[in-house]
């Protein structure tokens, strides 16, 4: 709210924070038009907002406006100097056909500073980027340098695996596939990693 308050246009701080309120109870609300355009709204009354940007770009990427998205979340990054939002920019440059730009967005995203999901996201934002230009191998090893053997299994985890698998059946590497989509499946049942297993498992 601190950071609404000191970039909103002068007097505007209070309209600022209600608008803004309310674009993120639409999206919450998964109404993403209307969050798009609340957002718009507070756009206008505070254009220097980090925080405003990167909602904004968020809308934008649900909505599967790649080019809008890009556009906010790189003032984002531009504004806060944060790479925290890298993987989403990135993809949104992967589904504009950019994926070399994609991959170097995502090599920004360093181990040493970033919280573990934002790293792993950018290194399967990655992988996903090399595999678009061919690159298998490289996107296979840009995964298998990940720590795939957690103590704890978190969702970025099972993200890595799943992509992981895709990537492997994709090679031609079925049984190690098969094993990446068992443990995606036996840790989350919300993805299609329990079919793809066994497809995998009748081939013998």
């Amino acid at each position: 709210m601190r950071e609404l308050h000191a970039t909103a246009r002068p007097g505007k701080g209070d309209i600022l924070v209600k608008v803004f309120g309310e674009a993120a109870a639409a999206f919450m609300a998964d109404d993403l038009d209307e969050a798009i355009r609340l957002g718009e709204q507070a756009k206008h009354l505070a254009l220097r907002s980090g925080a405003v940007r990167e909602f904004l770009g968020q809308a934008y990427y649900g909505a599967g406006k790649w080019s809008e998205a890009g556009r906010e979340l790189a003032a984002f990054r531009r504004l806060s100097g944060s790479t925290e939002q890298n993987p989403l920019l990135a993809d949104a440059y992967r589904a504009m056909g950019k994926p070399e730009k994609a991959i170097e967005l995502c090599g920004e995203v360093d181990a040493r500073s970033a919280t573990r999901p934002v790293f792993f996201e950018a290194a399967i934002v990655a992988a996903g980027a090399l595999a678009d230009l061919g690159r298998l191998d490289e996107a296979i090893a840009r995964l298998e340098a990940l720590d795939l053997r957690p103590p704890v299994v978190e969702t970025h985890h099972i993200r890595a695996w799943y992509a992981l698998g895709d990537l492997l059946e994709r090679r031609g590497r079925f049984t190690q596939a098969r094993e990446y989509f068992d443990a995606a499946a036996a840790a989350d049942d919300m993805t299609d990693a329990v079919e793809r297993a066994a497809r995998l498992r009748s081939r013998g």
